[in-house]
């Protein structure tokens, strides 16, 4: 017999939901809308069957594509929920498979030793505070350098090429990103990483509204430039032209914020950096090796300095378990787990007791994709005396949530707080600070 076709939920109404959300930031109406579109997950998750991940792997995955679509969707668009959603929905699952697949197969024994070596480097990195030399990664997994670096380049060799090298020989002619590239079927070139997202959400800004939309269209919602044209009203030769100009603008945008980080970099070598703002070597709690909390807040104070100057968003996160006490076995897995789920750019931080921080530059409201997939994967993989063990974690952004460090975590602190109040095993963002009189109002994070 037939499976009846389901019934997509009305859009009026999912928008009125959408409007609803925005106004109250009712978790009731989010977890409402969540469970009207759980279907857009399954089917995403059928169409990439068969490419050796777990169906319940690829769902919750999906899940979290579903979940980021909630936050981020503006009814005032004009583009339907449930094809944004889906775009967000399928790019999890495709990210997510280029982070576990390969397009290059290899023998066990090759990726079991590929494997200790990622390993052996991450830990090293922490313990060490700086890259490995391939010398080291070789005495703890017991192999020989020429080895670890044979597996190293034969790992960079068998993944996808990153949409970030997709560059034209004549940049004033193309776009950094080379659309047609992204036009492709390829699960690799479907959406731009998170890290794109962010900086073309700040960047954008920048430009005029006809080339933001146009920007918008091509890289969010995967429309040619056909499309684009006959979705704006105008010719699709100057649809192209205002997207060569536009991605030109982004492009030259970012490399003179990153010659404003050098020059800076240059005439105060300590206090401030693009990324990695102080050079002296992070003192490493004994216990967990990872940062100490003075560690932290002072990286947090130089993060306000930079972020306040070009400006850009950074969030600072606390995670806590639900439980009162870790043995220690439990305590260096989620160290561990914390570790594993952050950017190289990031930092983790120990504040005491079984209490971290996270300190995420060039993240907004970003960062409740990590918070949450902490909490997730921590309830999936470690466990207590009375079974999983839970975590909660709260956030807050600059410049929304705090002007300040001590505002910063006082707002993550309230966040945490109440991501207790709520059962735990969840993440908060921190309410949007009240201006006092005299400040301007920030930017939504």
């Amino acid at each position: 017999m037939a499976r009846a076709k389901r019934k997509a939920p009305d859009r009026d109404e999912v928008d009125a939901l959408i409007r609803d959300y925005r106004r109250t930031h009712d978790a009731g109406l989010r977890d409402e809308l969540i469970a009207k579109h759980l279907y857009l997950v399954q089917t995403a998750a059928r169409k990439f069957a068969g490419l050796g991940e777990s169906h319940e792997d690829m769902i919750q995955e999906g899940s979290m594509g579903l979940v980021n679509a909630v936050d981020l969707y503006d009814p005032d668009r004009g583009v339907q929920f449930s094809t944004y959603a889906t775009h967000l929905v399928e790019g999890q699952i495709r990210h997510y498979l280029r982070d576990r697949g390969k397009l290059i197969k290899q023998p066990a024994w090759v990726q079991e030793l590929t494997t200790k070596i990622a390993k052996a480097s991450e830990a090293l990195t922490q313990e060490l505070n700086r890259p490995p030399s391939p010398e080291e990664i070789a005495e703890r997994v017991e192999t020989t350098p020429q080895n670890v670096t044979r597996m190293l380049e034969a790992r960079e060799r068998s993944k996808v090429t990153s949409l970030d090298a997709a560059r034209g020989e004549e940049d004033d002619q193309r776009p950094a990103i080379d659309p047609e590239k992204l036009r492709t079927d390829d699960p690799e070139a479907a959406h731009l990483p998170i890290e794109d997202r962010i900086f073309l959400r700040e960047a954008m800004a920048r430009l005029k509204t006809l080339e933001r939309k146009v920007v918008h269209n091509f890289y969010y919602l995967d429309l040619n430039q056909t499309e684009i044209a006959r979705k704006l009203g105008i010719s699709v030769n100057y649809a192209s032209y205002l997207l060569r100009g536009a991605v030109a603008k982004l492009k030259k945008a970012f490399e003179a914020q990153e010659y404003a980080a050098s020059l800076e970099e240059e005439e105060h070598p300590g206090p401030v950096g693009a990324y990695s703002i102080s050079m002296r070597p992070a003192p490493s709690d004994p216990e967990t090796k990872v940062a100490t909390e003075g560690y932290l807040l002072e990286r947090a104070d130089q993060e306000v300095m930079r972020a306040s100057r070009y400006p850009q968003q950074f969030s600072v996160v606390v995670v806590e378990p639900d439980v009162a006490e870790l043995h220690q076995k439990q305590l260096l897995e989620l160290a561990g787990l914390l570790r594993a789920n952050c950017r190289s750019i990031d930092l983790v931080a120990r504040m005491g007791g079984a209490r971290f921080g996270l300190l995420l530059p060039h993240t907004g409201r970003e960062a409740a994709v990590l918070t949450e997939r902490i909490c997730r994967m921590a309830a999936s993989r470690l466990s207590g005396d009375q079974g999983p063990l839970t975590v909660s974690a709260g956030f807050s952004v600059f410049p929304t949530n705090g002007r300040n460090r001590e505002e910063l975590f006082s707002s993550a602190d309230q966040a945490l707080a109440e991501a207790k109040k709520q059962g735990g095993n969840c993440s908060v963002r921190a309410e949007r600070i009240v201006p006092t009189k005299g400040r301007p109002q920030p930017a939504v994070g």
